[in-house]
């Protein structure tokens, strides 16, 4: 299954770019399911039908769901939270309080994620379309996936048999349980089903991210810090889509406009090269209904075709030969000064124009030492040798 994961800044119409897309990759023959996964749904009001958290039929080849993030939470959080809140409740908060603070935030949009797992396994599409919460929101969802390896790798195993040993003193001191193994086991089942969307969303061959801008100064800057992100985490951004573009034939004050777009659209260029650009200009009217997001559609892609891969670089790659591996990173739109590298037990702590992200060495690299490590374009190349650093 195709996978196409829609974000931006919010407001800037990502749901609509969203919707035009399964539209179009349907009217090709492709079993298309377009997916909102942001708490505030707006496919329903766009697509002007009833749409709930199960997949309805929009037109043929063609369903649409809100993904409801209370069924998903209580399938893959359902035991971790039942514990959160009875020890919060032993520990005396009350009922309404523990309830809230059994779920952590973010959890919402990490859930709706894993509803790709089902879609994926069920074999009844060829495409999913993902609407997704506004920038910041995405990338710390999909930032998680890390965080989560590094903990099942290196804390899981010890505290689960630590918890086992301390149990029968440690409940009788703080008067409140410890989890227990269906709890862990959940832990580790949600692990498990992590790491399959993290697989699936790094592969350029399957999955792309595509980023919604406008051609307003803020607007660019934030792409462009989801863009450098993206790159660090290794998920694929194949496109970049600019929306709600003034046409040529305005008058009157909105000419001055004009001008600023256009020096905002070099900059875009020069921001995101070398991702193709796929324009969409500001329709004269409010653009919902069916027929209008079929014009949005025809506006974006033309004869493209919208499930196609659009752009193939890899954002992560190592690569060894004669005893030596070189880790490669797509870092765009940072600076030499902007990047830095600290190598720490077995792990590798990668910052990149204030993003953060802790790599888990691979199993190849344990013998091995940072040799150098520099920015060549937007690529940082790290080498490992098996000699000392000098």
């Amino acid at each position: 299954m195709r996978v196409i994961l829609y974000t931006g800044k919010g407001g800037v119409g990502k749901t609509t770019v969203s919707a035009a897309t399964a539209v179009a990759c349907a009217a090709r023959g492709l079993r298309t399911i377009v997916l909102s996964t942001d708490a505030a749904h707006s496919l329903s009001d766009l697509l002007e039908r009833g749409i709930g958290p199960e997949p309805v039929e929009i037109v043929k080849n063609l369903e649409a769901c809100e993904v409801d993030v209370h069924h998903e939470l209580g399938l893959n959080w359902g035991t971790i939270q039942t514990y959160i809140k009875h020890f919060l409740s032993r520990r005396g908060y009350g009922e309404a309080v523990a309830e809230e603070l059994s779920v952590l935030p973010g959890m919402e949009d990490l859930f709706s994620l894993l509803r790709l797992l089902e879609l994926d396994e069920s074999g009844r599409y060829d495409v999913a379309i993902l609407d997704c919460a506004p920038t910041g929101a995405t990338l710390q969802l999909l930032g998680f996936t890390d965080v989560f390896d590094w903990y099942m790798d290196r804390v899981f195993d010890i505290e689960r048999k630590l918890v086992r040993a301390i149990r029968p003193v440690a409940e009788r001191i703080i008067n409140a349980p410890l989890p227990g193994d269906e709890v862990f086991g959940q832990v580790e089942q949600l692990y498990q089903r992590m790491m399959r969307i993290k697989t699936m969303l790094t592969d350029p061959s399957r999955a792309s991210v595509r980023l919604v801008t406008n051609a307003e100064k803020m607007v660019i800057a934030e792409s462009r810090r989801a863009y450098t992100c993206l790159g660090l985490y290794g998920y694929p951004v194949d496109a970049v889509i600019i929306n709600r573009l003034l046409p040529a034939e305005v008058d009157g004050y909105l000419r001055q406009w004009l001008g600023i777009q256009s020096r905002h659209l070099e900059e875009i260029e020069r921001a995101f090269r070398p991702l193709p650009l796929l324009r969409c200009k500001l329709f004269p009217q409010e653009m919902t209904g069916l027929a209008a997001v079929e014009a949005v559609a025809a506006e974006i892609f033309g004869d493209r075709d919208p499930a196609a891969v659009l752009h193939s670089d890899k954002p992560f790659d190592l690569v060894g030969e004669a005893g030596a591996y070189e880790m490669r990173l797509h870092l765009p739109g940072v600076t030499k000064k902007e990047v830095d590298l600290l190598v720490k037990e077995g792990e590798l702590i990668v910052n990149a124009g204030g993003f953060v992200r802790h790599i888990l060495l691979p199993r190849q690299l344990e013998h091995h030492t940072v040799a150098r490590a520099r920015l060549d374009g937007e690529t940082f190349k790290i080498l490992f040798t098996q000699e000392k650093a000098k």
